[in-house]
């Protein structure tokens, strides 16, 4: 299958912003990361009106868009749905953040948490056809949870250090980081073994495509060394240099830190985009299915 470009962007772009709310809502029930509030909910927004603006291109006519609204029970629509809850939420938050109302801020970043963890799973979910046995797991909207809480934890994770945060903060903001980076690789491994043991096994979506076929230069640089080795090892060394300083100093640079992290950050990303066109690549049908 080719790749849809606009779905791609538009699910990486949907992954920063539910990382990222999940990110800003563990902070505020911690009490922690007001300084990046209103930063990172101006990033989560713009990342969600790219991506939806994007992902109506699929279409061909963007107005076609609101023929979903006719069938709420499709995935699609329970995307768009969960999209414009995000929206709204973001909004008001962003406004909340900005004229600094903590109580108010409390509540609607815990509810843009909660439709963070969400939002990411939904746009996965919505490609479970059981006629493509590569994508008919649990396991690819796991990985798009995964992966957008990867890209918004080190991104958000980031944005804290830049500030100048190397102290419990910080910390905990590199925890969260490493934590994301971990459950990322965690959830890509898992849908790489999926296309491994799926149903209806076929050369055009065997795991052989990806060791040493035709995708394996992709899977091997893109997604495990690029999108998951990379990511885990600079974020682990800048967990490191924040516990044991640099040079042997005992004091780490929070702004150094926070390179590690945006490196890490894009890394996720491209591994990201990677995966998915692999997922693309895979997700050939069963005739038999279709045709039942």
């Amino acid at each position: 299958m080719e790749v849809q470009w606009p779905l791609l962007v538009f699910s990486v772009l949907l992954g920063i912003t539910s990382g990222s709310f999940i990110f800003l809502a563990i902070g505020e029930l911690t009490g922690k990361f007001k300084e990046v509030r209103f930063t990172g909910a101006l990033i989560a927004l713009v990342c969600l009106a790219i991506g939806g603006c994007v992902s109506v291109l699929h279409m061909g006519h963007p107005e076609r868009a609101l023929h979903l609204l006719g069938n709420l029970g499709s995935g699609l629509s329970k995307e768009l749905f969960a999209v414009a809850v995000m929206g709204i939420v973001a909004i008001v938050y962003l406004v909340l953040a900005r004229k600094d109302y903590p109580g108010a801020s409390k509540v609607f970043g815990v509810i843009g948490g909660v439709v963070g963890i969400v939002l990411s799973p939904i746009a996965g979910a919505s490609y479970l056809i059981a006629a493509r046995p590569a994508w008919d797991s649990i396991a690819l909207p796991l990985m798009y949870l995964g992966a957008g809480l990867a890209l918004g934890f080190t991104l958000m994770a980031a944005l804290v250090l830049l500030k100048g945060k190397a102290s419990e903060e910080g910390g905990f903001a590199l925890k969260l980081a490493l934590a994301g980076v971990v459950i990322m690789a965690v959830t890509t491994v898992a849908y790489v073994i999926w296309i491994a043991i799926a149903p209806y096994q076929d050369p055009s979506r065997s795991i052989e495509r990806l060791i040493s076929g035709d995708l394996a230069l992709m899977f091997w640089a893109g997604v495990v060394v690029v999108g998951i080795v990379v990511p885990v090892a600079l974020t682990v060394l800048a967990c490191i240099k924040a516990t044991k300083g640099e040079g042997g100093s005992g004091i780490a640079n929070p702004k150094s830190l926070s390179t590690y992290l945006f490196i890490s950050f894009a890394c996720t990303a491209v591994g990201a985009v990677v995966i998915r066109m692999i997922m693309y690549a895979v997700g050939t049908s069963v005739e038999q299915l279709i045709y039942k």
